[in-house]
């Protein structure tokens, strides 16, 4: 038999976008309306070919008295008359966003989107279904170009996204149909639902879009005023997506986390970076420190592009979230404000090198490899690998310490010493770094300033028989945290 066209495009879309896995359970959003009651009906029938199982949620805003209490019992019944379980509640939504400063609107999607979340992990759904459809992403884009967007903002409602903070995906079967062929599907079938008189109400910018400003750009200006909209939607997710890779890339090439969680990047690598990157890994560093993207705006992303162009070597923007972000000579350096906490750091202890062979240094952020050789190798290729006249040494204390006040180095080819702290800024090693920066010691004498500058002690000579070797390397911070959210650019919706 064949299967109507409606359900011929839920099934097409959800095998273009991999909606389903074998054995998973769906959570169906019904709000008793046409939409969601439509796709309930096409997902019964669709379960046996994907081999999924259903639940129903429905939320109550309370918003509308009896008519409201009419869709929760409407949707218990019809879940009950499936043999589905069903999850519903009733909110005082005008109290919550009184409470918590919102409009009507944004209370009810966050009340709503707590509950399904609360739910869906309660009962182990890896998705949450809802009845976004086409006319719900034409008139999203157009109400976010009428209120000023992004490329990501373009993209419209994503086919699928992860929710933050869950364990599942919430996915839009319907987003590929139109409400007309929503509307002929219910009524090819003498599907009942409800109406929600608030749909009729022009008071918010949506709702006005939908039934006053689309149908006159239609009508008046272009009948495809709707596909194109759409069509936009695809084509800017797409071109985002490829943007947001760009800029994972660009990330992990140009960005280093240190051992305390503070991210680094290179100023002049990311000041010659195109500006929709530099945006973009600025966007990314902020969401591995917090996890959310939602907490800031263009302003914050612009303020922290201004540091790049600081004509001064160090400046600092505390910016909202506690987050700062500072500009120490050619690093960029982004923490918590947790992490700057005036906590008294004990220096590392002292660090004896006995043995030939690999030493970690985690408390010192190095690692280094001691090996001898018979007479006398060729000049090191860079400041991280040092030779020290291994026949001068074999009596002598040699270790890693951090430094001291009055601590002096006698650098080679210069009369006379040099502080260590004027070594590390003029090498303009950030100050957060200077207090545990290894040097490496002969008895009481700096010899090196591990991978900026050599020492007279130890030297070896024309006639020095054997060499010691040493060469370090910066041990690999932990990368940034992991959060379930797979992109940091997706939109919200």
């Amino acid at each position: 038999m064949k299967k109507h066209p409606l359900i011929e495009q839920v099934q097409q879309s959800a095998i273009d976008h991999n909606l389903f896995e074998p054995g998973e359970k769906v959570l169906v959003a019904v709000s008793g309306g046409v939409d969601s009651v439509v796709l309930l009906h096409a997902l019964l029938s669709l379960c046996e070919q994907f081999r999924i199982t259903l639940a129903v949620a429905h939320v109550d805003h309370g918003l509308r008295g009896a008519e409201s209490q009419g869709d929760r019992e409407f949707v218990e019944r019809l879940a009950a008359q499936q043999g589905l379980d069903v999850f519903a509640k009733t909110f005082d939504v005008k109290a919550y966003a009184k409470r918590a400063g919102l409009s009507t609107q944004l209370a009810a999607r966050e009340v709503r989107y707590q509950y399904l979340k609360k739910v869906a992990n309660l009962i182990g759904a890896t998705k949450l279904a809802t009845a976004h459809h086409a006319d719900d992403q034409a008139e999203t884009v157009l109400m976010r170009i009428l209120r000023g967007t992004s490329l990501k903002g373009l993209g419209g409602i994503p086919t699928r996204r992860r929710e933050e903070g869950a364990e599942f995906e919430l996915i839009r079967p319907l987003l590929h149909v139109w409400r007309a062929e929503i509307e002929s599907y219910a009524r090819d079938y003498g599907i009942l639902y409800r109406e929600d008189s608030s749909n009729a109400s022009t008071h918010y910018l949506r709702n006005k879009i939908r039934i006053q400003l689309l149908p006159e750009l239609t009508t008046a200006y272009n009948e495809g005023t709707k596909s194109h909209l759409v069509h936009l939607a695809e084509q800017a997710r797409e071109d985002d997506q490829y943007l947001s890779e760009l800029a994972e890339r660009e990330y992990r090439r140009i960005c280093q986390t240190e051992r305390d969680g503070t991210i680094s990047v290179d100023v002049r690598l990311l000041g010659v970076s195109p500006l929709p990157l530099q945006r973009r890994v600025i966007t990314l560093i902020l969401y591995y420190l917090r996890g959310h993207t939602s907490l800031w705006e263009q302003v914050h992303i612009e303020s922290i592009r201004s540091l790049l162009t600081n004509r001064y070597p160090s400046a600092e923007l505390h910016l909202p979230h506690g987050i700062v972000a500072r500009r120490v000579y050619d690093a960029l350096l982004f923490t918590t404000t947790q992490a700057l906490d005036p906590v008294q750091e004990v220096p590392p202890a002292p660090y004896e090198l006995t043995s030939l062979g690999r030493h970690e240094l985690p408390e010192y952020g190095i690692a280094l490899e001691l090996t001898e050789v018979e007479g006398v190798p060729s000049r090191p290729l860079d400041a991280w690998t040092a030779h020290f006249n291994a026949d001068e040494l074999s009596s002598s204390r040699i270790y890693i310490r951090s430094r001291a006040g009055g601590d002096l180095l006698r650098p080679i080819g210069l009369h006379g010493t040099k502080r260590i702290s004027d070594v590390l800024v003029d090498a303009k090693v950030p100050k957060s770094r200077r207090a545990t920066w290894p040097l490496f010691c002969i008895n009481d004498s700096i010899a090196w300033v591990v991978g900026l500058t050599r020492g007279q002690a130890g030297l070896v000579t024309p006639e020095t028989a054997r060499t010691l070797v040493i060469r370090a390397h910066v041990l690999p911070a932990p990368g940034p945290q992991s959060y379930e959210r797979s992109d940091p650019f997706s939109g919200g919706t």
